[in-house]
């Protein structure tokens, strides 16, 4: 594991070739319509459960189903509903019927989903100012993932996004991120930087021999993303904006361009 604070030293020095994100629950706030769209179903169902728990639980099956074709999640299921602990006493059928319609529900809400705040002057201060590489690999679809970030005007930021649809590899195989890497091929370990909420996108970056940064704030506590070993564990995007100075990097810039402009 690589010391806090000469990770953030490199950030904050240009010393990487660029920087892959994970999109839902590391940019995408999805924690809230992941909650609703369980209790919902739960409610209907009169499932009672740690509601926390059953969260973390769901939320790791439901990266996982992202990436998946419908046929290769009705063959897996089985092995995929065991390890959630609100469905011990309900039937096979019933974890299949309640895992769908949680599914399409967190579908249709995570469409609305908000960014994390401070995320769009990070990625432009990441970007613009300090001339890194932005990319996006996620188990979503392309398309999705697109759609968030021109509507929120942070698309320009990145330099190839690669959903589920174009990946060799599901994280947290590293070579989910061989579409990015493959563009470096004089690369070397340390030359790029993974930033995820979730082990399986630690575990792809560290595999990939990259440095990796866990965020708390998606769907994984610290427990479980300490169990992973990133290189860096924090609680939100703002916080990784305030180590590596933001405020004081667009301050000094703006004052270099009123500077130009007199």
């Amino acid at each position: 594991m690589t010391n806090d604070n000469q990770l953030i030293n490199r950030l904050r020095s240009r010393s990487f070739k660029g920087i892959i994100f994970d999109f839902d629950g590391t940019l995408l706030d999805i924690k809230d319509a992941m909650e609703k769209s369980i209790e919902e179903i739960f409610t209907e169902n009169r499932i009672e459960a740690d509601m926390n728990l059953t969260i973390q639980e769901i939320g790791a099956l439901l990266e996982t189903l992202q990436g998946y074709p419908l046929p290769k999640i009705i063959l897996q299921s089985y092995d995929m509903f065991k390890y959630i602990t609100a469905f011990k006493d309900i039937t096979f059928l019933k974890k299949v019927m309640i895992s769908t319609k949680i599914f399409s529900k967190f579908l249709e809400r995570s469409k609305e989903a908000p960014l994390f705040p401070g995320t769009k002057l990070l990625l432009e201060t990441l970007n613009k100012k300090l001339k890194y590489d932005l990319f996006i690999v996620s188990h979503s679809k392309k398309e999705k993932i697109v759609e968030h970030l021109i509507q929120n005007g942070i698309d320009k930021y990145f330099k190839g996004i690669y959903g589920t649809d174009e990946l060799p590899s599901l994280k947290p195989s590293p070579e989910a991120l061989k579409p990015v890497l493959i563009q470096y091929p004089s690369r070397k370990k340390g030359d790029f930087l993974m930033i995820g909420d979730m082990p399986t996108d630690i575990e792809a970056g560290s595999e990939a021999r990259c440095e990796t940064i866990a965020l708390a704030s998606g769907i994984s506590n610290k427990e479980i993303l300490t169990n992973s070993k990133p290189d860096l564990l924090i609680d939100s995007l703002e916080e990784l904006s305030e180590l590596i100075g933001i405020n004081s990097i667009s301050s000094s810039k703006n004052q270099q361009s009123a500077k130009i402009k007199s």
